[in-house]
């Protein structure tokens, strides 16, 4: 990587670690799966500052609008994007925001996601070349959603899928691979070491008990994880318990 490039990174990993707060679902899901909770971008920029997160991931559009409110708190801007409007058939994201454009408002760094196996593999291969190139001559870190799809998978949860998804991501040019657990620590320790840059775990759905959300971040960082890059888990919370989650979970993270 770039010095500066590198700079940015420890930044948001200052001790190569990171709990990132992720704020990316109302395009990909949209506000009706929230229903009754409140997912102003005023909101999640409190719980991320409160909650003392290293990190924020969100889409341009709440970017600019909480730009003034996280202060020092690194923006990572996602530049990609689908809508459930779209056939599940339809496994891939486009563009929809330059690095520029997110350089331009003082992100930290860029997210994109990359389906690994769905039927336009190709097409999201040839997206994130063009995201790489631009991110290199802005000297932006990548923080790369590596995600299995394909009729071939039993689930997205597919163990040796995840692990194989995380390697490329890393092969290809992915600074930070986020991906799934697998379910275990040792399915999930394959992942892990065969990755050779840090791998943060995607929150997923709400688990209602937040004892079982902190174990699943203990039996993560005890296998070498980096980190976490979680939403749902602690903003589908109310704001107190959101924030306090938030905490503990970066004591376990950052221990």
């Amino acid at each position: 990587m770039f010095e500066s490039k590198d700079k940015k990174l420890r930044e948001i990993m200052k001790d190569g670690k990171a709990v990132i707060l992720a704020f990316d679902h109302a395009v990909e899901h949209g506000p009706s799966v929230y229903e009754g909770i409140d997912i102003s971008p005023e909101r999640i920029a409190k719980i991320a500052v409160e909650g003392k997160a290293d990190g924020i991931i969100v889409h341009i559009g709440v970017a600019k609008r909480i730009k003034r409110l996280v202060g020092n708190l690194p923006i990572i801007v996602k530049l990609t994007a689908r809508t459930s409007l779209t056939s599940d058939d339809n496994q891939i994201q486009q563009i929809v925001t330059s690095v520029k454009e997110a350089k331009d408002i003082g992100a930290k760094a860029i997210a994109c996601t990359t389906y690994f196996g769905s039927d336009r593999e190709a097409e999201m291969l040839k997206i994130f070349e063009e995201i790489k190139q631009e991110a290199n001559k802005y000297k932006m870190p990548i923080f790369g959603f590596a995600y299995p799809r394909g009729k071939k998978l039993k689930s997205k949860y597919d163990a040796d899928a995840i692990r194989y998804a995380a390697r490329v991501g890393a092969e290809i040019g992915f600074d930070v691979v986020k991906t799934y657990y697998t379910g275990d620590k040792e399915s999930f320790s394959k992942v892990v070491k065969d990755c050779f840059v840090p791998v943060l775990v995607a929150g997923g759905p709400k688990i209602s008990e937040e004892k079982d959300v902190l174990k699943i971040v203990e039996d993560i960082m005890s296998v070498g994880a980096a980190g976490v890059a979680i939403g749902r888990n602690v903003w589908m919370r109310k704001d107190e318990e959101a924030i306090n989650l938030l905490k503990e979970i970066r004591r376990i993270v950052h221990k």
